[in-house]
């Protein structure tokens, strides 16, 4: 059977789907899939076929056609008794054609869980073994043709926390008067609040919600499958390794996200954990792209970063350990036996001064922005030296404590009154000698 997804409006107002396509439905039932999810590794052969011909004849890849490398290796960085598990993963990035320089991105395209697939399934009524084929264009990376136990893996956000998008569409197939007025308040203004403690709050993802809502999910118009779920967007890594050291090598330092809210299920990062949980040699769909940060050879480089905001730093040290430039790092974490990721490497580099901050192995905490005015002096000289400050890491608090302790130090050391200070500060910002990169 062949089940037409062609343009047209479905319920008044109603704009038609952004995608036209077919779905020809399998032979068999979905009792019968559990045991046919293949793993991921296996998985990523079939797909790493489509990939592949999307490569450029020069080798090139984009976000619209990645390069499906390798996972290599995926190494534990921390201990294995501290609380935040953090990997350094690796990649085979041979024959990509990628040239990637200290600072840049590698986008990282995840996939979701085999019980995510099979609850997307179960929920939207879908045969994983039919296959679905595009009339019009498909949305970028999509293939022309493949099968909706792909579709589930490989592209859409099922696990993703649902948009006002997601509701403005779904309302109009609620049959429920309860369920309809329900997402009638989700979508207007004065529903903002209710929105966000249903959604946002405890993190809901999109199948949490159709599992609350029957007469929504029983009553889905296949055409908009592609309108309410959206694809999965790649996640970006800052690269952490130098290709000077290996030109076939790529890696990154992670954090697998892991957290509870008032849900019962635990919420998760889809790219770590799907990057955690992969056997080795399995492939994995990546770019890269050029980062923020720039940064020069022939002057001393400052850089900040607290725990993964290491990564760009440590590609940056791997590239100019066999140099004379003054390169001082400033790592914070919270001990020095638990995630000091990199101390055994970076104690061999000769032209590198680490200075360190651990924030629980002592009763008061210490944190990086406190170390920068314990050691003004060293920072002052470097930027007479005309030396570039670079900041990397968690954006909620730090960089501006980052920021407030340069100030204090070009206030101490260069005699400046607060407001000079603050002038000399942003005159570095905008010339591109205070430099950040922050998530």
């Amino acid at each position: 059977a062949v089940v037409s997804t062609q343009s047209g409006h479905y319920g008044r107002g109603m704009l038609p789907p952004r995608y036209n396509f077919t779905i020809s439905q399998g032979e068999e039932g979905n009792e019968a899939e559990v045991d046919k999810i293949e793993t991921d590794e296996e998985v990523s052969k079939e797909v790493s076929k489509e990939v592949s011909k999307e490569i450029s004849k020069d080798g090139s890849c984009s976000k619209d056609r990645p390069f499906s490398s390798v996972m290599r290796g995926i190494r534990r960085v921390t201990s294995e008794e501290h609380f935040q598990d953090v990997r350094l993963v690796e990649f085979d990035i041979t024959g990509s054609g990628i040239l990637y320089k200290p600072g840049d991105v590698v986008w990282i395209y995840p996939r979701n869980t085999n019980e995510d697939v099979m609850e997307a399934a179960s929920l939207l009524n879908l045969n994983l073994d039919s296959t679905l084929e595009f009339t019009s264009a498909p949305p970028a990376p999509l293939p022309k043709s493949l099968t909706i136990r792909a579709l589930l893996k490989e592209y859409l956000d099922i696990a993703s926390i649902p948009s006002r998008v997601f509701f403005e569409i779904c309302t109009n197939f609620a049959t429920d008067e309860l369920e309809k007025e329900k997402f009638e308040d989700f979508i207007s203004l004065l529903g903002r609040e209710e929105l966000y403690s249903y959604v946002s709050r405890p993190r809901r993802t999109i199948l949490e919600v159709l599992g609350d809502f029957h007469s929504v999910r029983a009553n889905l118009d296949m055409r908009y499958l592609l309108d309410f779920i959206p694809l999965i967007k790649p996640r970006g890594f800052s690269i952490a390794s130098a290709q000077c050291v290996d030109k076939d090598r790529l890696q990154i330092c992670m954090a697998v996200v892991r957290y509870r809210t008032i849900m019962k299920k635990e919420r998760i990062g889809l790219c770590s954990n799907y990057l955690a949980n992969l056997p080795l040699n399995s492939c994995v769909k990546l770019f890269a792209e050029p980062g923020s940060f720039k940064f020069p050879t022939d002057r001393p480089i400052i850089m900040i970063g607290p725990g993964t905001g290491c990564a760009p730093f440590r590609s940056l040290i791997q590239s100019r350990a066999k140099t004379s430039q003054q390169l001082i790092l400033f790592y914070g974490c919270r001990s020095e036996h638990h995630d000091y990721f990199f101390r055994s490497e970076w104690d061999q580099i000769t032209n590198l001064q680490v200075i360190t901050a651990f924030s629980r192995d002592q009763e008061r905490k210490i944190y990086v922005q406190h170390r920068i005015v314990e050691h003004s002096a060293l920072v002052w000289g470097a930027l007479e030296q005309g030396a570039v400050f670079c900041v990397a890491g968690n954006s909620k608090n730090m960089p501006f404590q980052v920021k407030d302790a340069l100030i204090r130090v070009s206030s101490e050391q260069g005699k400046l009154s607060k407001s000079e200070s603050e002038k000399y500060v942003e005159s570095l910002v905008r010339n591109r000698l205070y430099q950040t990169e922050t998530w």
